[in-house]
Order: structure tokens, then C-alpha cells, then sequence
């Protein structure tokens, strides 16, 4: 189902993913393939393979998609780059992990600026060691120091009126981990009645 999400990682003071999700982005499918991952995690390898990777520039992306144009790859282009792909979304965390030192991403940060588009995120956040969820939809602005407080649409046709960024309502320490049915009992809305 198409529910749209963010998969980020910040490490070093700095977003080193920014993954936009096309698909299944709620605690019970795009935060347990995080979950998974985070419980099983190398740190040091991942951590490695984070100080490596690089955000394309506008200028590798636009090299990328004309060569999907010239070499006809419209139907598998996500299969060569998975890892710019929009279906991959929380599973980019594993992709990271297991590539070669160098990964180009993705720089899609800029996604948790519009809460009516970016129905849910998650945050590994390396520096403070926890794992962060925010929730789309949100008719409230931020408090200052938010995480995403300060984040505005890159494009402005993009800014919806009425919808601020997307807000935190759940935070673990990546040492004491939620199981799957405590993240989701933890991130379900409550009835509106």
C-alpha cells in the first residue's frame, strides 16, 4: 500500500541517509524491517559504511536517469540502483551495510518538512544511540528544537497550508529496543470520535 515515509540516519552530526519510501511505511512493515535491522546491526561495519557513502549531486542523478533513458531501463533501473530507488525504503539500511565502502544516496531529508506527504519517519540516530518515529499529518507547528522544527519544503509548490513537519511520538535507546507489538501499540493513533 502506498503510505509514504523517511528513512534517516544521522551520524557525526550530520544525515548520512535520507531515504524516501514509497510503500508500507507504518510501524507494522517499514519500522519493523528497521527494528530487524537495528537488532542485528554491525555498528562498527555500518557505522564505516555510513562515513563512506555520499549523497548523489544533481549532476550524478541526472547522468543516472539519462542512462536509464538511453539503455532503455525504465522497467529495472531498480534493480541496478536499489539503493535510489523508492521501493526500497527501511530495507536501505541493510543495503548500506552490505555494500562496498562508497554507496551514493539519496538526499531526501527535506521530505519531513511536509507532514501531509510524509506520513510516517524514522530516525537512527547514531549520535544520541536511539531510534526515533514521527508521525505525517500534523495541523500544529513544532515546538523549537524539534528534530525537524526548523525544515521547510525545498520546493514551494510542495508546502501544503495547514501541514507542518512530521513530529516525534516515539523514541527508544538502541540498547533497550521496543519488541514489534510495543512499537505499534506505542505509534498507533487513538480514535478520533
Amino acid at each position: 500500500m502506498g503510505t509514504r515515509h523517511l528513512i534517516a540516519v544521522q551520524l557525526d552530526g550530520q544525515y548520512r541517509i535520507a531515504q524516501y519510501g514509497q510503500w508500507d511505511g507504518y510501524p507494522g512493515a517499514a519500522g519493523a524491517t528497521a527494528l530487524k535491522f537495528l537488532r542485528k546491526m554491525n555498528r562498527p561495519e555500518f557505522e564505516k559504511k555510513l562515513r563512506a557513502a555520499s549523497f548523489c549531486a544533481d549532476a550524478d542523478w541526472a547522468e543516472i536517469k539519462a542512462k536509464i533513458e538511453r539503455e532503455h531501463l525504465s522497467e529495472s533501473w531498480q534493480k541496478v540502483w536499489p539503493e535510489l530507488s523508492r521501493d526500497t525504503g527501511a530495507e536501505i539500511l541493510q543495503r548500506v551495510q552490505d555494500a562496498q565502502p562508497g554507496i551514493k544516496l539519496r538526499n531526501q531529508i527535506d521530505f519531513a518538512a511536509n507532514s501531509l506527504m510524509c506520513e510516517w519517519g524514522y530516525v537512527v540516530d547514531l549520535d544520541a544511540n536511539t531510534f526515533e518515529v514521527f508521525a505525517g499529518f500534523q495541523k500544529e507547528p513544532l515546538p523549537e528544537g524539534d528534530r525537524f522544527a526548523n525544515f521547510k519544503p525545498t520546493d514551494p509548490r510542495e508546502a501544503v497550508e495547514g501541514y507542518y513537519q512530521i513530529r516525534r511520538i516515539a523514541s527508544y535507546p538502541l540498547g533497550k529496543l521496543p519488541t514489534q507489538e510495543r512499537l505499534e501499540r506505542d505509534c498507533d493513533p487513538p480514535d478520533e470520535d
